[in-house]
């Protein structure tokens, strides 16, 4: 047992660093070949290096597949994915509107053309995040969860390394002319917030698509709204009513339903 848990230390070390060092390396890579208009060879370095390093180590290198999480288990589960689906949505109308009553919102002349865009973005957007939630809840979660760490601490390491993930193309994600000193970590927060959600729904489904739709809904909703100017939030509440991981709002909300899922998972395991 002791040699199972150090040899799963060892590997989950290596994949982070893998993780940590890949998106450097693709920035590096786009520095020398240059990028377009449909990305880059080094964001494509970027997203599918963890997907890699987990499929040799779970083939290869002997951690198997038995907790990936692969079996979309709806069974006993439909609320659970009617919440993964709808809870960015509704999260970002309720933070839209709040802005709206208050002042710091604006909505673009152009909304009206906001659910093509959003549908449009929707395939995309899960192709790209089965790379990425393969990696961070089909290998990097679960693998933590094996070595019996509290399961808070494990939410945060996940947090912590998913969000240093980003780093190196933070700048495609950006809409604001904050400092990263202040930004940056209040980012970090929302990562957290947001494993201690997608981990705690991962541990009571067993299954990473949850994981996979809940992002592929955050991403084509509010990076669409944000990034295509559907929506402008004044600079001096960015901080507040950004509907996007960073927002105060935005890391409120989601950890209170990461603690209420956290919650629900100890009634259904007592």
């Amino acid at each position: 047992m002791r040699e199972k848990e150090n040899k799963t230390h060892k590997h989950v070390i290596i994949f982070s660093i893998i993780a940590l060092s890949c998106g450097w390396i693709g920035r590096l890579v786009d520095q020398q070949v240059g990028t377009d208009q449909n990305g880059s060879l080094g964001q494509l370095l970027w997203i599918v290096s963890p997907l890699l390093t987990m499929v040799i180590m779970r083939s290869w290198m002997g951690d198997g597949w038995k907790d990936f999480g692969l079996k979309p288990r709806f069974k006993g589960n439909l609320l659970l994915y009617g919440f993964s689906v709808l809870f960015y949505p509704l999260m970002t109308v309720a933070i839209v509107g709040i802005g709206l009553g208050l002042g710091w919102t604006e909505i673009s002349p152009s909304f009206s053309t906001f659910l093509t865009a959003f549908g449009m973005a929707l395939l995309p957007g899960f192709i790209k995040n089965i790379f990425e939630e393969f990696a961070w809840r089909g290998y990097l979660a679960p693998k933590l969860f094996t070595l019996g760490i509290n399961r808070f601490l494990v939410h945060i390491t996940v947090g912590i390394v998913w969000g240093a993930w980003h780093f190196p193309f933070l700048h495609l994600f950006l809409d604001t002319t904050e400092s990263m000193i202040t930004y940056i970590p209040r980012l970090m927060i929302g990562m957290i917030a947001m494993a201690i959600l997608y981990g705690e729904i991962l541990l009571m489904t067993k299954s990473v698509w949850p994981a996979v739709l809940m992002h592929t809904m955050g991403n084509a909703f509010i990076d669409t709204l944000i990034l295509k100017k559907y929506i402008q939030v004044h600079e001096s509440y960015n901080v507040v009513g950004m509907p996007s991981p960073e927002g105060i709002l935005a890391i409120a909300l989601t950890g209170l339903a990461g603690l209420w899922m956290y919650k629900r998972r100890k009634k259904m395991t007592t």
